[in-house]
């Protein structure tokens, strides 16, 4: 099973705030699921190979837990980071292909092009770029295939939003992660969309991840009664609209 170690809560934090993130979400045309986890098992050996030449920071592949009446929702999650290094040389993506070819030894360019190759596969894409503006820390835990987590789409309603976030929010996930029921809690503003997500007109401006642990017992969100804190949580519903949380299984990923 393949794992990340995550060993530095500071690290893992400062990181976060210089990097960008692709979200591609992908709907399947009927009966392609097998063929599309096999082209990419194989993007995974090319997306490994692309990290280590440093022309991303990481790439993984998620499976969105179904729900009824959701047709044309994404059944997978691609998830594409680069660092604010990498975002910042035009010229990084252009050894891209040469790095992947080598990946792939004893293949001609052909057979590589059709493994990789989602011809057929999709019946529609559609890709958000975004950048934490809020996060947590990863506390030394593991990073395996099969873990879960879920996110929001949100829609900011006015300035304080972040603010909130950060400052009420963030806090109760931190204490949730010293208290092993969390590994981390993020909110990114989204940055941009491709065409085929501005097609959605859905509005949304951010998106909340959270990765949960399999720890059992009483996980209760104590946040006081008082005049103030009521007042704020308030305000911090008041400061965005949240759409039900959307499950995620980790299928693929990069060291």
């Amino acid at each position: 099973m393949k794992k990340i170690i995550i060993s530095s809560f500071l690290l893992i934090s400062y990181l976060s705030f210089g990097q960008s993130t692709a979200m591609i979400a992908v709907v399947l045309e009927d009966g392609k699921e097998s063929e599309y986890l096999a082209t990419e098992k194989n993007w995974n050996i090319a997306a490994q190979a692309m990290v280590d030449a440093g022309i991303i920071a990481q790439w993984s592949v998620w499976k969105r837990t179904p729900r009824e009446g959701d047709d044309n929702w994404a059944q997978y999650y691609i998830f594409r980071r680069t660092t604010a290094q990498q975002d910042a040389n035009p010229k990084n993506f252009d050894k891209t292909w040469d790095v992947v070819y080598k990946a792939f030894k004893g293949k001609s360019k052909k057979q590589i092009d059709n493994m990789l190759g989602f011809k057929g596969i999709f019946k529609d894409r559609r890709e958000r770029q975004f950048k934490w503006v809020s996060a947590t820390g990863w506390l030394g835990l593991e990073w395996e295939i099969g873990d879960k987590c879920n996110f929001h789409f949100m829609t900011q309603k006015n300035e304080d939003f972040v603010s909130y976030e950060d400052q009420l929010w963030k806090p109760v996930a931190q204490k949730q992660i010293l208290d092993g029921y969390r590994k981390f809690w993020g909110l990114g503003e989204i940055t941009s969309k491709d065409e085929g997500a501005k097609k959605l007109n859905a509005g949304f401006t951010h998106i909340a991840f959270n990765f949960m642990t399999t720890k059992k017992g009483e996980n209760t969100l104590d946040i006081g009664d008082d005049f103030l804190t009521r007042k704020s949580w308030e305000g911090l519903q008041n400061s965005r609209e949240m759409l039900p949380p959307e499950e995620l299984t980790l299928i693929y990923t990069t060291l």
